[in-house]
């Protein structure tokens, strides 16, 4: 019984803040309804490759012991692929309901095969599973991102009001509630917003162990970096800010500082909390797979430093673009100016100062990093943003105080602008250029038509769940008159860049070719063949007008103020790559 009391005071403070703060529930809500809006888009397609392999992960293991079933199976499962960390856990849970629902249906084969797939291509492996299981299997794993960006906003809230007041609670809470990339990430299956989740758990027991001085609070906070870290490997930031709140504390010792700092069996104790989280929270270390696991920090350490072969930009770009996309242009400025102002504070001797220092070292330590780095995607800069979004929030509750006037208004403009930048990018969810051309085919594709495209990954593709389709990576101009399909798709990343100059990109480079530019030519300009455009969706690339690039300032500018303009912040959606054009036969391609 004695287990269950930590979830009996957690769920005791939750009622209690619901009960004394009004506006919580209301905040709650709101980040509820940004984070699980049209939460099904692209199903039962996926919003990113990652999220594929998330959802996958689980079955792996399934399918393995299913085809050998020994104990010895399940660490063959776990290393079969790539294993990511507590992700599987989670995703396991959330696929329950789609197992039970497959045994009772005698379907357990076909959800078994999700996880066989190095034997198969992308596209043979979603279309021989049944779109249901894909469709419910990917939802329940979002559905679960949801509920942990709800548990971020309710987290930062509890920051906020330890630090200073529940005032200040609620700012941070609502700021965060409207911060784009934490919606962006709550909208996609992944270990991103989890990882977030304890990591802001870990920071909030480092607080209230620097508060209080309870070693209790200290060790729970070592938990929870510890799971951060099973989830993303980036949460290692967390042991860095209780190593902070650790010196905070003892500069607080009646002891004095040097004796309250060298504590070695406290501090044998946190580091072995935390180091026995993340063993047991890395499947490929519990189940005994190492080498699946010394991969994973190959990966994370290594490829980072090499050049994305799409977009080839210093680390400055990619930061820059990523954080203007993930949080806005009006609160873009705000989270910098908030993190200027605090570095006038952080001398001060108050809990709100000891705050300030641990959530600007972590914002360092990140940025350090990322700094080495020669991309950085929007879902790395998520706990940057969380952690400014505090701070913040902290200069903005003392602005309020002092400048009663002027701090409502810096507020208020804030919230709006946010509200208005995250609300837009949210709702677009429900016209997804890929989704329109789905439904289109949807709707108007005969049961044996067939539908041609081009692309290697069906998460690039804009195609029904359906055997009509018909793809071929690469395009295949040769044989196309007796091929002949009912419709084609054209996607802007395997199809639409071949029409773009080789100085437009180092992808534009890659596919300079004149055959299939002439075919793809003729295709969008209904010459040659009997097809004609039914229809095109999302933005039109510049280069199909002859316009050159637009400048630096405007292409960073444009991702701060749409907040569509760079879906997920991943280098396969730089806005454009959702561009489709579907083409109808209009008769028959030879006479």
């Amino acid at each position: 019984m004695a287990l269950l009391d930590p979830f009996r005071r957690a769920k005791r403070q939750v009622g209690d803040d619901l009960r004394a703060d009004p506006y919580l529930p209301y905040i709650l809500l709101a980040a509820l309804l940004l984070s699980s809006f049209w939460v099904w888009h692209r199903l039962p397609n996926f919003a990113t490759r990652d999220e594929r392999w998330r959802v996958v992960d689980p079955v792996e293991v399934l399918a393995t012991v299913l085809d050998d079933p020994r104990l010895g199976s399940v660490s063959e499962g776990v290393g079969y692929w790539r294993t990511y960390g507590s992700a599987m856990y989670l995703s396991a849970l959330a696929l329950i309901p789609v197992l039970v629902v497959a045994l009772a249906t005698d379907a357990l084969p076909a959800f078994a095969d999700m996880g066989r797939h190095l034997d198969v291509g992308f596209w043979t492996h979603w279309l021989r599973t049944p779109g249901w299981m894909w469709t419910w299997g990917v939802l329940l794993v979002r559905l679960a991102n949801v509920a942990m960006a709800v548990g971020c906003v309710y987290v930062v809230y509890r920051i906020g009001t330890t630090l200073r007041d529940r005032a200040t609670g609620r700012l941070a809470a609502a700021l965060l509630t409207v911060t784009w990339a934490l919606l962006i990430l709550a909208h996609e299956g992944g270990e991103d917003v989890p990882s977030l989740f304890f990591l802001l758990l870990s920071l909030y027991f480092a607080v209230r162990y620097v508060e209080t001085g309870v070693d209790r609070l200290f060790y729970w906070g070592a938990l929870f970096g510890g799971v951060s870290i099973a989830f993303k490997l980036s949460g290692g930031v967390s042991a860095v800010m209780l190593g902070v709140a650790h010196l905070q504390r003892a500069r607080r010792s009646e002891a004095g500082f040097v004796r309250g700092a060298l504590r070695p069996k406290f501090l044998a104790t946190g580091v072995l909390i935390g180091v026995a989280t993340i063993a047991a929270g890395y499947p490929s270390i519990l189940f005994g797979a190492p080498t699946e696991f010394a991969g994973r920090l190959a990966r994370a350490f290594g490829s980072k430093s090499q050049p994305h072969g799409w977009l080839v930009q210093p680390s400055w770009w990619w930061i820059l673009r990523s954080y203007l996309h993930g949080v806005g242009l009006p609160l873009a400025v705000g989270l910098a100016g908030g993190a200027l102002a605090a570095l006038a504070r952080v001398r001060e001797d108050s809990l709100a100062a000891d705050g300030l220092r641990m959530a600007l070292v972590g914002v360092g330590v990140y940025l350090a990093v990322f700094s080495s780095w020669r991309y950085v995607r929007t879902h790395h800069l998520l706990p940057v943003a969380a952690l400014l979004v505090v701070v913040l929030a902290i200069g903005l509750a003392r602005l309020r105080d002092r400048r009663p006037a002027v701090g409502r208004a810096v507020v208020a403009v804030l919230l709006v602008t946010s509200a208005a930048y995250a609300g837009a990018g949210t709702l677009a969810y429900a016209s997804q250029p890929r989704d329109q051309a789905v439904g289109y085919l949807q709707a108007n594709a005969g049961a044996d038509d067939t539908i041609e495209t081009y692309t290697l990954d069906p998460q690039d593709a804009a195609v029904p769940h359906t055997d009509r389709v018909d793809a071929r990576f690469g395009v295949s101009a040769d044989t196309f008159e007796f091929r002949c399909p009912a419709f084609v798709v054209l996607n802007y990343h395997n199809s639409i860049l071949y029409l773009a100059p080789d100085s437009w990109g180092k992808r534009a480079e890659v596919l300079s070719n004149d055959a299939v530019e002439a075919h793809v030519r003729a295709l969008l300009n209904e010459d040659t063949y009997p097809y004609e455009i039914a229809g095109e969706y999302g933005r039109e690339p510049r280069f199909l007008d002859g316009k050159g690039r637009a400048p630096m300032y405007q292409r960073l500018l444009r991702v701060s103020v749409r907040p569509r303009t760079m879906q997920y912040g991943d280098p396969q959606d730089m806005g454009v790559d959702q561009y489709t054009v579907v083409l109808r036969r209009t008769g028959p391609c030879q006479e």
